[in-house]
């Protein structure tokens, strides 16, 4: 049985290798980040685009007579 040398636990500070890959493949890349307040706005945001579409979609049905 071999004896494994010790390794020390990965830092939380490490980036993700795609990221460290992209950001040297193409510098002017940077990674957006947004914060869950922003998060939240375009997912309302989302939602409420598809529900007025829905809506709008169910209207012209009852006008048709569908």
């Amino acid at each position: 049985m071999r004896i494994r040398r010790y390794k020390p636990p990965i830092s939380v500070s490490t980036q993700p290798f795609r990221t460290v890959r992209r950001l040297q493949q193409n510098p002017t890349y940077t990674p957006l980040m947004t914060g869950p307040v922003v998060n939240a706005i375009v997912l309302a945001a989302l939602s409420a685009t598809s529900a007025m579409s829905g809506l709008t979609l169910g209207v012209c049905m009852r006008l048709v007579g569908l």
